[in-house]
């Protein structure tokens, strides 16, 4: 049985030069350095995300057998604790799961005794300093090594052709059973079970070398050393340093300096060249929006702005006790499918009756900062959140 008794990817160390950041470094090799300056703020996606790998890979030991009961059990209980447990986190793991296990037991058709490992750390660092990595589940069989890559995300398609990521992990498995094995190809699957995507890639052992040599050790050892030229696009989109890169500023400055023709009036072939620069302009201006907030929440103050508290929306404290005054005061026509919202019952009550009647079960929370110029009416942000509070 495995001697490892607790799953959590959390702890694990990350490489500086780590496979999944592999799109961006290779793109932008300085960056690595450049974002070393920035403290890494996790997300709740990727805390999602870390959680259901961990349920993965509690999964497909059951299945493999490598581990107790008793231990699988107790695991099973701390992940159902978990605030990112659901019903959907099962139907997502169980998709990846048994598309693994048919892969598994395919690959046993030909192959009796295939090597099969779960989260098993792939080591490339023969081609990039320090560089390794973890592949979520990795089959060695006759000839053939099968990476299988987890993804929870449901807002960008992940595609398996020329993955980065999947090739590192390739790689990292190429350079360790190789020599035992006689590896002739490598096959890269990615199971995205959230979009509907399962991707997979195919390389031949070779072809995968000399992209390690050509294309990889390259860039990486610019990118180990700080060094090589910023190169701004849409890898910029996981970097740190993306809020105050000059060079991401630069790129898509000169996007705003788009010059157009004569008429005076944008053609139709103009306006399809700008949409996909609109939205890339929309995301950069979003991101430095966010990082001047944050950076005023704490603490910095921005010659000319200043935090105000955004929009919110009013709510109930208590369905049942506004359903029960409700109905006292003889307001029956308070349903849609269910109790109309605050706003709604405002408008059929009147503004007076409904303060009179229900003010002490409405609740209007501080909206989120938000940066705006000083001219704006608004009061500042600590002056407003006293006065919700009050």
């Amino acid at each position: 049985m495995q001697s490892v008794t607790d799953i959590h990817h959390d702890s694990r160390a990350h490489a500086s030069l780590g496979a999944s950041s592999s799109h961006r470094w290779l793109m932008c090799p300085p960056s690595v350095r450049l974002s070393e300056h920035f403290e890494e703020r996790p997300s709740v996606y990727a805390e999602e995300g870390t959680f259901l790998h961990e349920l993965c890979e509690l999964k497909l030991h059951r299945y493999l057998g490598d581990m107790t009961r008793e231990v699988i059990d107790r695991q099973y209980e701390e992940h159902r604790d978990n605030d990112f447990y659901s019903d959907e986190a099962e139907t997502v793991t169980d998709e990846y799961v048994n598309f693994c296990i048919e892969t598994i037991e395919a690959i046993r058709l030909s192959c009796p005794d295939p090597l099969i490992m779960v989260e098993h750390r792939l080591d490339y660092s023969e081609y990039v300093p320090d560089g390794f990595g973890t592949g979520d589940l990795v089959i060695v069989a006759d000839g053939v090594i099968e990476v299988i890559d987890f993804k929870g995300g449901r807002g960008v398609r992940v595609d398996a052709d020329h993955n980065s990521q999947l090739m590192l992990y390739g790689l990292g498995a190429l350079l360790e059973f190789d020599p035992l094995y006689d590896i002739r190809t490598v096959r890269m699957t990615i199971v995205q079970p959230r979009l509907g995507n399962t991707s997979t890639f195919e390389i031949a052992a070779d072809a995968l070398i000399e992209w390690a040599e050509k294309e990889v050790r390259p860039k990486a050892l610019l990118a180990y050393e700080g060094k090589g030229e910023f190169c701004a696009g849409e890898h910029c989109q996981f970097c740190n340093a993306k809020y105050t890169c000059r060079a991401r500023s630069e790129y898509f400055m000169q996007l705003a300096k788009q010059d157009f023709k004569e008429p005076n009036l944008l053609t139709d072939e103009e306006i399809a060249d700008l949409l996909p620069m609109a939205d890339s302009l929309n995301k950069w201006v979003q991101d430095l929006l966010a990082y001047a907030t944050q950076q005023a929440v704490d603490g910095k103050s921005w010659p000319g702005y200043k935090l105000v508290a955004g929009r919110s929306v009013r709510r109930y404290t208590s369905e049942a006790e506004v359903i029960r005054a409700c109905e006292k005061a003889g307001f029956t026509d308070i349903y849609k499918t269910s109790l109309l919202g605050v706003g709604d019952l405002e408008k059929r009550m009147g503004r007076k009756k409904f303060a009179e009647l229900l003010g002490k079960y409405i609740l209007k929370p501080t909206g989120a900062p938000t940066l705006v110029p000083e001219s704006d009416p608004r009061k500042a942000y600590a002056d407003a959140a006293t006065d919700f509070k009050n």
